[in-house]
């Protein structure tokens, strides 16, 4: 199969969805690889690196006159909308669930490609593809905290000795984003409250599970504050929460919304009115980037350096993160999507990508369809299954 490289085109994203040593690995099972000019170089890989491992190197057009299965880092923009075709198998973030348009969902799926995401590719709530970046999320949203915090609040908070006065943030979730964000920050004494949805025994679980550790009760050994998110009743975490903000100078929500609280039950965790109480230059970071859901004046950016004042409170919502170290995220992610992009390859249609459960589970979009059906339900669009689709194709034929 013939496989394009496209070179991302958003705001200050850096990443490449292929390294060339993997390029050289592809042309050796006989694949075709096609690779845009300058795809690799934000991430340290030259357009000779891709040649001299087996790629060639063309420009944007001719990757996708040539190839089948087409790779990127970030969902296509509008103005890539109109580059795929029913051709097409589109693998890359696609995050139908999260901040894009309904409307513009449907317009890019009307090109017919096979889109298949990576942040669904899994099974069991295991999501692989998914799991890296948002590891590194979490650790750069902690050090870029620390950073806007000592630059427009001129509180240092780190505690790396007792004489250091430090300063406290407040994490909201324990999910791979959420750890990551305590390890950061406990790792440099910095005194945390931490929200979590059931119990110190699935945090500590959690972390230990996540850190390869056994038994380490690590909300007692760092001194951390935990807050169990009360779901029959929210406004009673809300007002923990408001109480401890006066004296929080960092507040990072590493949570996204869950079923069991809709908006109807809980506008938001952190509304405008609490932001408020927080003292002037302290720093609120949505690193989900999911624009007014879980804190009302958050909403996200596509630059990596972009921060906004409401309330007094400086808020950074970069929704790619992992671009600021380029070359670590693609290393990382590729790591990963490199064992599926060999096997979509191998498999060359919807019919083989289907019996494959983990991969089924990521196809978002075919010939029109919307298939992800999580998306739908939030988009209020229609939804029809990867299995119907097959029925209909099968039948057609």
């Amino acid at each position: 199969m013939n496989i394009g490289v496209l070179k991302e085109i958003k705001q200050d994203e850096r990443r490449v969805a292929l390294q060339p040593v993997q390029a050289k690995a592809l042309s050796s099972l006989d694949h075709g690889i096609y690779v845009e000019t300058g795809a690799g170089e934000g991430a340290g890989f030259t357009d000779d690196d891709y040649l001299a491992n087996g790629a060639k190197v063309v420009t944007k057009s001719e990757v996708l006159a040539r190839s089948k299965l087409l790779l990127k880092v970030k969902a296509p923009l509008r103005s890539e909308y109109a580059d795929y075709t029913p051709h097409h198998i589109l693998f890359t973030y696609l995050h139908f669930d999260e901040n894009i348009p309904a409307q513009d969902i449907c317009e890019l799926i009307n090109a017919g490609f096979l889109g298949i995401a990576y942040e669904w590719v899994g099974k069991a709530g295991h999501y692989p593809l998914l799991e890296p970046m948002s590891q590194l999320t979490g650790y750069l949203f902690a050090q870029r905290a620390l950073e806007l915090c000592s630059q427009e609040k001129g509180v240092f908070c780190p505690r790396n000795e007792d004489v250091l006065p430090g300063g406290r943030a407040l994490i909201v979730g324990c999910g791979n984003i959420g750890l990551s964000a305590f390890k950061y920050l406990s790792d440099l004494g910095v005194p945390l409250t931490i929200v979590v949805p059931r119990s110190q025994e699935e945090f500590n679980r959690k972390a230990n599970d996540r850190f390869g550790t056994v038994g380490i009760d690590y909300i007692r050994t760092t001194g951390s504050e935990l807050v169990v998110m009360d779901n029959k009743d929210p406004s009673r975490t809300q007002d923990v929460i408001a109480a401890a903000l006066p004296e929080t100078d960092i507040v990072l929500n590493c949570a996204v919304r869950r079923g069991n609280l809709p908006k109807q039950r809980m506008e938001y965790l952190i509304d405008r009115k609490m932001v408020r109480v927080m003292r002037q230059g302290s720093i609120i970071c949505d690193c989900t980037a999911c624009d007014r859901d879980m804190i009302e004046t958050c909403t996200s950016s596509s630059s990596l350096y972009h921060s906004y004042r409401e309330e007094n409170v400086v808020h950074y919502n970069c929704d790619h993160i992992p671009s600021m170290v380029a070359s670590t995220a693609t290393r990382l992610l590729t790591a990963r999507t490199f064992a599926y992009i060999r096997h979509i390859a191998n498999l060359g249609s919807l019919q083989g990508v289907a019996e494959d459960e983990n991969l089924r589970n990521g196809v978002c979009c075919y010939r029109g369809h919307l298939t992800h059906a999580l998306s739908a339900e939030k988009k209020g669009l229609p939804y029809r299954s990867v299995s119907r689709l097959l029925e209909a194709v099968s039948t057609a034929a």
